[in-house]
């Protein structure tokens, strides 16, 4: 027969199982979204345009303060 400690003990070392498994299953989540092998092409493709589009916004940016600095 198990002791109340024993019982614990035992839902314990199953706690820390269960974590373990989901620390685990995120780590390998993770580590698949940032290896960009897995990526799919048009994924790519949009951070491509995105990250243009991004620097076309700096570059407008900073010529209309230039512009509101200068007047």
């Amino acid at each position: 027969m198990l002791s109340w400690k024993d019982y614990y003990t035992q839902e314990q070392v199953r706690q820390d199982r269960l974590n373990e498994a989901t620390q685990e299953r995120l780590v390998r989540l993770v580590s698949r979204q940032k290896n960009p092998s897995n990526k799919k092409a048009p994924t790519l493709l949009l951070e491509k345009v995105g990250y243009r589009l991004v620097g076309w916004g700096n570059a407008l940016l900073r010529r209309v303060a230039d512009r509101s600095l200068a007047s």
